[in-house]
């Protein structure tokens, strides 16, 4: 990535922040103006892992001071005009201190990466540096608009902006301000959720076809007439006719995880949408009048759907529950509650949920932006682990964190002798589920070939060993980090269509010898995609050889969700006639497990 800067013989560093040099002639100027590029695209407080040049600590000191513990910026945005420039600055604050001003903790997402018209930061001087003002380019359109919309002609206003306020050029920082941000939304006066405008917003979604000028209006009437009674007529919409909240949870900013502490840990939350705003509250309600709702059409039942399983409606949901108390607390259901909100840097998935986990156990995960992705991932698997009993949920849990990587970046975590966090002592007992054994293959059928159009090109899998210790089965050291027995997969019309006896569960298997033997067991990890066919040997061990990708009968994938049922088993323990398998792991054999139940192609 290339920034861009006025000036000459600049320096870059992390997020395209360009800084130019100079001549020590800046006490000429009484507000001196640096041009400054600031990369706000990535969806996240922590924008940059690596540095693309070294930065001399006076240049980066231009416009961040070092903070102490328990200290965090604050930005002033100065009353101006709409026409004049956005004109601000950065001061530093103690959480708790009464000397810190009522602000707004803002939450927001970048939006599409794109060139911005600069906007003026002044630095905390001191009493040997006279204040210095920074012409910033922000590369966020989005963060723009949300300051040229608060800014106002009569006031200053107090905010707090991850992306601004943090200084994302210093790991030691990030580590530092990630770990205070429940404070710093908890303490704030309101938490400002700026929906929008992202372009898109801006052209295509203000409109009737999308609802989401109705959704903005019909809220605010909610907030001023608590007692309006407002309800769906869905039994006959036309199919372009959009429902409540529609437009409003189909914004992008819902995706974004970060978002997820940011609004729960509030004292009280308002939305803005352009220049509108209305509550939390008043989305709630109209999340939970949807949930009630049904429609005798099939266009009002699809779009409710919508709504329903919206993730702005599963945080609707849990900023009721908060009142009551009934959010977890535990990071392993934190990171399956909110799968699908994203961040684009894989640990971040994890620390973005820093805040909400049980304050007794929550200083024990360190956050540390200056490990590898490798340290960072056995510190949060440690960490649930150890606090959390992974046990059953281990393979399932590992996938989440690992999920959103390319496979090519997954090769460094499976073997001991690559990263330095896999050299640390690790060893979890987990559970997989016996479905059944002795497969049987069958004719085929009309599940068979639908089956065969819905499951991609398996990979056959190199034989895996696994040996009885002290009652657990442990999996030999592999001495190579691909998986695949070739480099070709099998297609779905080359598998073998089977059934497991005494189950209506039905499958489609890959292995490098293509038959079963009547010894063969299914095994599966519950909420993985696909199963494990493995041989007891005469020696008492056990070979791990195919993977098998299992249907119920009416042709819908089956991933054992019922084996384990979320968010916990119940008091008399698990509900499922499926026999459980005891096995201990090592990180490698984790990672290796849950890239083979998740990945169809492997390397």
């Amino acid at each position: 990535m290339t920034g861009h800067i006025t000036g000459h013989d600049e320096k870059v560093g992390h997020n395209d922040v360009a800084y130019p040099n100079h001549d020590g002639s800046t006490a000429a100027s009484a507000n001196p103006t640096d041009a400054v590029t600031l990369d706000l695209s990535t969806p996240s407080p922590t924008i940059s892992t690596e540095s693309e040049a070294t930065i001399e600590l006076p240049r980066r000191r231009q416009l961040y001071d070092n903070l102490s513990a328990g200290q965090f910026r604050l930005l002033r945005l100065f009353a101006t005009e709409k026409h004049d420039d956005i004109r601000c600055c950065l001061r530093t604050f103690t959480a708790a201190s009464p000397d810190c001003p009522s602000y707004r903790a803002v939450s927001y997402a970048w939006g599409p990466r794109t060139s911005t018209t600069p906007i003026c930061i002044s630095s905390q001087g001191n009493a040997l540096q006279r204040e210095t003002t920074h012409e910033c380019h922000l590369h966020s359109q989005n963060l723009f608009d949300l300051l040229n919309q608060l800014r106002s002609e009569q006031s200053d206003c107090w905010l707090w902006i991850d992306a601004l306020c943090i200084n994302q050029d210093d790991n030691g920082e990030r580590s530092q301000q990630v770990k205070l941000m429940g404070e710093i939304f908890r303490a704030a006066n309101t938490v400002l959720a700026w929906l929008g405008p992202f372009t898109h917003v801006r052209e295509n979604q203000w409109d009737d076809k999308t609802g989401l000028a109705q959704d903005v209006e019909t809220m605010i009437q909610r907030d001023h007439d608590t007692h309006a009674s407002i309800r769906y007529n869905q039994n006959h919409p036309s199919s372009t006719q959009p429902v409540e909240g529609q437009g409003i949870c189909a914004l992008p900013y819902w995706r974004r995880r970060w978002i997820v502490q940011e609004l729960l840990l509030a004292r009280s939350v308002v939305l803005q949408v352009r220049e509108k705003h209305f509550t939390m509250a008043a989305l709630e309600k109209a999340v939970k009048l949807a949930d009630g709702e049904t429609s005798t059409n099939w266009h009002g039942q699809n779009k409710i759907a919508s709504v329903q399983n919206s993730a702005a409606a599963l945080l609707a949901r849990h900023s009721l529950g908060r009142r009551t108390g009934s959010l977890p607390q535990r990071l392993k259901e934190l990171l399956v509650m909110y799968k699908d909100q994203e961040c684009q840097q894989s640990y971040d998935l994890a620390y973005a949920m820093h805040s909400l986990i049980d304050p007794k156990y929550r200083d024990h995960l360190q956050v540390d932006y200056k490990q590898s992705a490798e340290e960072q991932f056995c510190v949060v698997i440690s960490f649930m682990h150890e606090h959390e009993d992974l046990s059953i949920e281990g393979v399932r849990i590992a996938w989440s964190l690992l999920k959103d990587r390319k496979p090519s970046l997954i090769d460094p975590f499976r073997m001991l002798s690559q990263g330095p966090g896999l050299y640390q002592s690790f060893d979890m007992e987990t559970r997989v589920f016996k479905l059944g054994s002795a497969p049987e293959i069958k004719e085929e059928s009309g599940l068979s070939i639908y089956a065969r159009r819905h499951v991609a090109a398996l990979s056959p899998i190199l034989l895996w060993t696994l040996q009885l210790k002290s009652g657990s089965w442990a999996f030999e050291q592999r001495t190579k980090p691909w998986l695949a027995s070739t480099k070709f997969s099998i297609g779905p019309q080359d598998m073998l269509f089977f059934q497991i006896p005494g189950t209506e569960k039905w499958g489609l298997a890959a292995m490098a010898e293509p038959q079963f033997s009547t010894d063969d067991e299914i095994w599966l990890f519950a909420h993985t995609s696909y199963a494990f066919i493995v041989l007891p040997n005469a020696s008492g061990s056990m070979t791990v050889r195919g993977r098998a990708a299992l249907f119920n009968p009416n042709g819908t994938r089956y991933i054992g969700s019922e084996l384990y049922p979320y968010p916990s088993p119940t008091a008399e323990g698990i509900k499922s006639t499926a026999a459980c398998v005891e096995m201990r792991l090592t990180i490698p054999d984790l990672i290796i497990l849950a890239t083979m139940a998740n990945v169809a192609y492997l390397h």
